[in-house]
């Protein structure tokens, strides 16, 4: 057999088969050609009663599993669409008035309502941290936090933590020294945490390879931190490296013993409850992940026996928004989006096929066919699906095939920028739509596999529409915490005494 190809992102689970390998490009459903052609007629391969195997199945069941009819009863006033003009002061008034108490927040607040909902949700999101750090210090609620509380002594040294999590903003501590709530004799301290990052050249590099993947920010930042973080500690704890600032170290002189070592170290840490299962997992990825990359581009052979992570439960229960959430997020983002035809395609890539953030972002026209309603997904490993378009989804891409500049991508110019979009914008769309869920842009695919779930479709079925190698994969999707009582009632069915 062949061996599985080194995952080339953090994404990378040791305890999996990996979904990254290389394979030669497939369709949708039996990775039959021939069968893809006819699982895409409306008359099917065989009668649409016949359920018992996923070569059975109809595009009219494809399409009835994929799609909620509620769904698509949404109407557009573009007559008093606010735009992204209108998210600074919703937020402003909606949950800054009533939520923050502190004027010394307020007023640090206030003049960003005029900067881009970026740079404002942003600065809102660093003041919600620092309310959630000095609520949990002073044992309150964050809304009960006041003026008072800020000026608590014990609240500067928190505030400086450089282990903080979620960290404080270096913009919002800042001001907190301008105004005098955090001591003059922290303002030394404050610059050098505040100070910008030095990183290392290949760290530089390596970040620059992961924003032309098209990675989220977010996920970008963290791949750089973990890889930071082990440089620091080389620096602090290994005698050849004494005296070397970590964006100085020789990269590619570092041994398997020297992060054998650092590997312990975490795993201390995590055996002392500093740390979770999950977060050394990632920390062992990203590294891994950065080291195949210096290997891949740089012939440099990765000094990584025995650098593995463990093992870690995956499955985290969630809940999930009913149909009208998810109606009345697409509303959010139809008012306040820039451009609400193709964000809403964005999105409905995701909720609605289960795209995942770095595919729906290299969508092209060519994958595209209107005349038949169909989509090609290239998906990881090089692997194509294809699968129906109808409803909202297929009306929105006659739409903007209607207004489409000379351009190859539907959502944009750059599959990075794209992503970026999509995965900030919704944050704050999340926020006005009254959305409490847990999660990023990905908690859409989660949505999209756990509706399949619901609507009994057979695991077979389950696996190639969520477009994975292995079933064990999709049940990481699979958020059924809300079926509790209904498989408690399915259980009291079970007659024993037959």
């Amino acid at each position: 057999m062949k061996k599985f190809k080194n995952a080339e992102t953090s994404n990378h689970n040791p305890h999996q088969i990996n979904d990254l390998d290389q394979q030669t490009t497939q369709e949708s459903f039996r990775q039959n050609l021939s069968f893809a052609e006819k699982i895409l007629v409306f008359s099917g391969m065989l009668p649409i009663v016949s359920d018992d195997d996923i070569r059975k199945v109809t595009r009219e069941k494809v399409e009835e599993v994929l799609y909620v009819a509620k769904l698509q009863e949404v109407t557009i006033d573009t007559e008093q669409r606010p735009g992204p003009s209108g998210i600074n002061p919703w937020i402003w008034d909606n949950k800054v008035m009533p939520e923050i108490r502190s004027k010394y927040l307020q007023d640090y607040l206030a003049p960003s309502v005029h900067l881009t909902p970026s740079t404002f949700y942003l600065r809102y999101s660093s003041v919600r941290n620092l309310l959630r750090h000095i609520a949990e210090l002073l044992r309150i609620c964050p809304f009960e936090v006041e003026d008072k509380h800020l000026l608590d002594p014990r609240f500067y040294d928190r505030i400086l933590d450089s282990s903080l999590h979620p960290p404080v903003h270096h913009h919002l501590v800042q001001y907190l020294i301008k105004i005098k709530i955090l001591k003059p004799a922290a303002k030394s301290e404050v610059a050098s945490t505040c100070a910008a990052i030095e990183v290392h050249p290949t760290l530089q590099k390596y970040e620059l390879h992961l924003q032309q993947k098209g990675y989220a920010h977010e996920h970008m930042r963290h791949c750089v931190a973990n890889v930071r973080e082990l440089l620091a500690w080389l620096s602090t704890n290994i005698r050849e490296y004494a005296g070397v600032s970590p964006q100085d170290i020789a990269i590619f002189r570092i041994t398997n013993e020297q992060l054998l070592a650092y590997r312990s170290f975490k795993l201390k840490q995590v055996r002392a409850g500093i740390n979770t299962p999950i977060t050394f997992s990632h920390l062992i990825s990203a590294i891994r992940s950065f080291f195949y990359y210096l290997q891949k581009y740089y012939g440099y052979n990765p000094p990584l026996q025995r650098f593995r992570a463990i093992k870690a439960p995956r499955y985290k229960a969630r809940e999930l928004p009913t149909d009208e959430q998810i109606k009345c997020f697409f509303l959010v983002v139809e008012q306040y989006a820039e451009d609400p035809i193709r964000e809403q395609i964005g999105y409905r890539l995701l909720v609605e096929l289960g795209l995942r953030l770095s595919e729906a972002a290299r969508v092209t026209w060519g994958d595209i066919n209107l005349g038949t309603r169909t989509i090609v997904i290239h998906s990881k490993g090089k692997r194509s699906h294809t699968l129906p378009l109808v409803g909202k989804l297929y009306a929105c891409l006659q739409q903007a095939r209607n207004q489409q500049p000379s351009q190859e991508l539907i959502l944009g110019k750059n599959p990075a920028s794209i992503a970026d979009k999509l995965y900030r914008s919704f944050k704050w769309y999340a926020l006005i739509a009254g959305w409490h869920f847990q999660g990023g842009v990905h908690f859409f695919r989660h949505i999209f596999i756990t509706r399949l779930t619901y609507k009994h479709v057979l695991p077979q079925t389950l696996k190639e529409l969520a477009r994975v190698v292995r079933l064990d994969t999709v049940s990481l999707y699979m958020q059924l915490s809300q079926q509790d009582q209904y498989l408690t009632n399915q259980i009291n069915l079970l007659n024993y005494n037959q």
